[in-house]
């Protein structure tokens, strides 16, 4: 038998790892496989999701609801990495598991299977680049195993061809593509993948909801999601506490969102504000939107131009950076304007339509400010100030110890005295 405990441990170990390779961590795996029956039966009644259990590996499929732009991998910055990263898929699964080959041998492949023909370039640095990422990537997924040279060799500036990398294709490569129950090519287009995958599974609003929130950010209201946001709210008690129950989240629900936030702060989790000095801006850049009071829609979004995106920031950037780090208080606005939307824009903050930028009704959930004596007119002011009041504080506790130790010396003296009275 297994306790709550445990099922609940095996939750979020699934759903915090693509997958859990017995080999490298053999305490997860069987953490994972003591609960397997239970698990499998919540994964599938709350969120509808398939476990895969396997002699070597567990993985849970995480099928999103609807693909988002922020979803993909994060080591790759172009849709060349991705397409490449296909090539060379196909290209291990037709070679078979334990099959050593060279990196010439794979890239000459990709040239043939490439879209584009004759597009694929490798004297193009940008183009070798591309790739690294991608053996990089299925490297650190112990997809393929380096087994002699340096895959970044072919990235150099310099590179002759004269270098050459052997790798070997591992187990793990032909689990890690989801397998489609209909051959690829009676697709004409990947919308047609996604529409058959919706119809297939048909989702309730139930399971949809709990499949949202658990790989999503935010779930924010429109006008297509109505019916799932009212069985949010009349569900809400039974949401909260199953949440509450299996995982350290907890619900909040708004007129205008849904999210899990954490109740306590982990290292296991990636969660707003990060350490990152632009996530502090955002919170200030939340405050500084609040005080401007612009106008919002039925969904609670906040609709700007691009020019007066740019605007808003020079505006805040003039009221907020004397207390900033010298790299962003000397920032063009434009460029700053860039890094926060790009910042606010992972996290959901932010939205771009065809013609305008969405501020999104979560952003409004996060503020940050300056003590309340803070002058960012006259920082040097403030922080001499408060140097001034820490050296006071020190000099303050160095004199209680001393009158203390002095005390201590007194009564000993006391005491030795009236001993020779006695």
């Amino acid at each position: 038998m297994s306790n709550q405990q445990d099922v609940n441990e095996a939750l979020m170990l699934i759903f915090e790892n693509y997958w859990l390779i017995r080999e490298d961590n053999p305490q997860k795996y069987h953490a994972v496989k003591r609960v397997e029956g239970p698990l499998k039966r919540l994964l599938q009644e709350r969120f509808g999701m398939r476990l895969i259990v396997h002699a070597r590996f567990i993985k849970l499929e995480k099928i999103p609801q609807n693909a988002k732009g922020w979803m993909g991998i994060q080591a790759f910055t172009d849709v060349m990495d991705y397409v490449l990263f296909a090539c060379a898929m196909s290209f291990t699964e037709e070679k078979g598991e334990g099959q050593p080959f060279l990196l010439n041998e794979l890239i000459e492949e990709i040239v043939h299977d490439y879209p584009q023909e004759d597009w694929l370039d490798w004297t193009n640095y940008n183009h070798r680049r591309s790739i690294v990422r991608v053996l990089t990537y299925m490297a650190s997924q112990q997809l393929i195993e380096i087994i002699e040279g340096n895959t970044m060799d072919f990235a150099d500036h310099h590179y002759d061809g004269s270098k050459e990398v052997l790798y070997k294709i591992t187990v793990y490569s032909r689990y890690f593509m989801r397998s489609y129950p209909e051959n690829l090519d009676s697709y004409e287009g990947w919308q047609d993948m996604i529409k058959e995958q919706q119809q297939r599974e048909d989702l309730e609003n139930r399971v949809s909801v709990f499949r949202q929130l658990m790989l999503e950010p935010v779930i924010y209201r429109h006008v297509e999601n109505e019916g799932e946001f009212n069985y949010l709210r009349r569900q809400q008690p039974f949401i909260e506490t199953f949440f509450e129950t299996h995982t350290p989240f907890a619900l909040e629900i708004t007129k205008d969102f849904a999210a899990l936030t954490l109740r306590e702060l982990s290292r296991e989790y990636r969660y707003f504000p990060t350490s990152k000095y632009r996530d502090e801006l955002l919170l200030q850049l939340a405050a500084f939107v609040r005080g401007q009071e612009y106008p919002r829609d039925d969904y609670g979004i906040c609709h700007l131009t691009e020019s007066r995106w740019t605007t808003l920031i020079g505006d805040f950037a003039e009221a907020y950076r004397g207390g900033w780090s010298k790299e962003f208080r000397e920032m063009s606005q434009e460029k700053l304007a860039v890094l926060l939307w790009k910042s606010g824009e992972q996290w959901l903050f932010f939205r771009k339509s065809d013609v305008e930028y969405l501020i999104m009704p979560l952003f409004a959930r996060t503020i940050g400010t300056y003590p309340p004596d803070f002058d960012p007119i006259r920082p040097d002011k403030w922080v001499a100030e408060q140097a001034e009041k820490e050296l006071n504080d020190i000099k303050n506790k160095q004199l209680k110890q001393a009158k203390g130790k002095k005390k201590a010396e007194s009564d000993e003296m006391f005491q030795a005295n009236l001993f020779e009275e006695l």
